[in-house]
């Protein structure tokens, strides 16, 4: 395990004693996976741990679950929306998909999320659907776990440059009318650049339809993008998490008011003037190159299928 700063990242398969909460029914549970066009798919799930997995659970035919049977490669991230700077994001494979014990499991995952005892065919979605739809449990072996917790608010993710790192659609699609307040409000997202797909907790804004993440070159994310633009941000309305936005598309960086708009973004979550130097240290500034993620829609995806009351 190394250790930097708040943020603990571990090589292993370690979930950390002091995040071990996130694994255990979080309020958010992100579930990223690949799509066959390759572009990351973000999915707001129910999740719990078996002290070595992982677990979640999806319907037989949900694109989620054709994904993983395609492609074993997911991501996970866990966090609260009332404190999005503490999250668990787990990288790794899905070692099973089995009906056996599918429809146990999930209504164990609905008891402890509704707070009582349920069963999910009848009590929190109408019986109806267990005739139609077959559950079905999965188990995440984790390979690489990112444990943060910092005590202000989430770090988020200029040059006269602009990189394009990838075809761009000519007309993106808009974003609905009903959700738009998800891209305005200090909402934090989840953002999932990469093949493997990487998840982090981001800063959100929005520009004439195109969703907007501001980070660096040097992080991570910034070079997943720049590798392969297909990337997806989700955004969980913290009032009502079965209330969400999911926009899948391509990346365009622009460094050219990068620096702005950091500290715009800054404004809207924090209140405070500028990020360098009340955020993070100002000495960070020259070790950075600044960039704008527009993220073009090709798919949006609004709100749970099926709805608790949670």
């Amino acid at each position: 395990m190394r250790t930097i700063g708040l943020l603990s990242d571990h090589a292993s398969d370690e979930i950390p004693a002091s995040h071990r909460d996130l694994a255990e029914c979080p309020p958010v549970a992100a579930l990223s996976t690949v799509t066959p066009d390759g572009y990351p798919q973000t999915s707001v799930v129910w999740c719990d741990f078996d002290g070595q997995c992982v677990r979640v659970n999806t319907m037989r035919g949900f694109a989620k679950e054709r994904n993983m049977r395609r492609d074993r490669r997911v991501t996970l991230l866990c966090y609260d929306p009332r404190r999005p700077q503490r999250y668990l994001e787990v990288r790794g494979m899905v070692v099973e998909m089995t009906k056996a014990g599918a429809v146990g499991h999930l209504d164990a995952l609905a008891s402890k999320y509704v707070g009582r005892p349920v069963r999910f065919f009848g009590d929190v979605i109408p019986a109806s659907f267990a005739e139609t739809e077959a559950p079905v449990l999965c188990r995440i072996r984790p390979a690489h776990v990112v444990a943060a917790d910092a005590p202000g608010p989430a770090r988020c993710a200029g040059q006269e440059m602009k990189h394009v790192s990838g075809p761009i659609a000519p007309e993106p699609l808009p974003v609905p009318v009903s959700h738009l307040d998800l891209l305005t409000r200090p909402i934090c997202g989840v953002f999932g650049p990469d093949a493997q797909p990487q998840s982090t907790v981001v800063w959100v804004d929005l520009d004439r339809g195109c969703a907007l993440v501001n980070t660096t070159l040097q992080r991570q994310k910034g070079r997943n993008v720049l590798g392969n633009p297909k990337v997806s941000l989700l955004v969980v309305d913290p009032g009502n998490t079965s209330r969400f936005i999911q926009i899948r598309g391509d990346a365009e960086l622009v460094t050219a008011g990068a620096r702005e708009h950091l500290d715009a973004l800054t404004r809207k979550y924090t209140s405070q003037p500028a990020y360098y130097g009340y955020i993070y240290p100002e000495a960070q500034r020259l070790r950075e190159t600044r960039v704008i993620c527009r993220i073009h829609p090709r798919r949006i995806t609004l709100d749970a299928i099926h709805i608790a009351d949670h």
